[in-house]
C-alpha cells in the first residue's frame, strides 16, 4: 500500500513547521521530506532533520540530473526536495509530509494533482508581519517583497480547498483542525 501526499503550505511566518511538528507526533505513519536548502542554518536548526544544507553547487547538480521531485528559489535560495527521498517515503506506506512555502505546493500539485494540500493562514498580514520579525529576531531581510509575498501567498490559500487559520495562541486547536482534515481525507481514499 503507498501513502499519501499532504503539503502543509502557507506565508513565512505562520507556523508551518510548529503546526507540522505536533502532527508528526500523533500520526505515526505520517513523516516528513527533509528538504534541501541553499540558506544558512537558523538557529537550533540541525542539518539532516531540519533541511539539508547543501551548496549552491551541490544543489544545481541535484537539478542537473533531474533527481528533484521539486524546487524552487526563494529570497535568493534554493530549496528542494530529491526524489528518492519523497519514493522511498511513499513505497514504505508511510504518509508524506510536505512543509514548504507556496510556490512550491503549487509545483507539487500541478505536477500531482492527487496531493492533499492544507494552508495554513494567520489572522492578519499584521500578525504574520509581527510574527515573521519575532522569529527572525527582528533581523527580517526584504521586508517589503516579504509583504507582497504575504499577500500573493494568502490569495493563494483562497483558492485552497483545506485553508486552517493558526490563531495566535491557539496552536492545539490549528492541529486538531488539521488532524482532522487527514483523517477525513484517508476515510476517501
Amino acid at each position: 500500500m503507498k501513502g499519501n501526499i499532504f503539503i502543509i503550505t502557507g506565508p513565512s511566518g505562520v507556523g508551518k513547521t510548529t503546526v507540522a511538528m505536533e502532527l508528526l507526533k500523533r500520526r505515526p505513519q505520517l513523516k516528513k521530506v527533509v528538504t534541501c536548502t541553499t540558506r544558512s542554518p537558523r538557529e537550533g536548526e540541525v542539518n539532516g532533520v531540519s533541511y539539508h544544507f547543501l551548496g549552491k553547487e551541490t544543489f544545481q547538480q541535484l537539478i542537473d540530473h533531474d533527481e528533484l521531485f521539486e524546487w524552487d528559489e526563494h529570497y535568493g535560495n534554493f530549496y528542494g526536495s530529491r526524489r528518492s527521498d519523497v519514493r522511498a517515503l511513499i513505497d514504505s506506506g508511510n504518509d508524506v509530509l510536505f512543509v514548504i512555502d507556496v510556490e512550491g505546493a503549487k509545483t507539487i500539485q500541478q505536477e500531482h494533482p492527487d496531493t492533499r494540500v492544507i494552508f495554513i493562514d494567520a489572522e492578519s498580514d499584521d500578525v504574520l508581519m509581527k510574527r515573521l520579525t519575532a522569529r527572525d529576531q527582528g533581523k527580517t531581510v526584504n521586508l517589503e517583497e516579504r509583504l507582497r509575498a504575504i499577500q500573493n501567498e494568502r490569495s493563494y490559500g483562497a483558492t485552497c480547498e483545506y485553508r486552517v487559520v493558526n490563531q495566535e495562541g491557539n496552536l492545539e486547536k490549528t492541529v486538531q483542525e488539521v488532524l482532522g482534515i487527514m483523517e477525513h481525507l484517508d476515510e476517501k481514499s
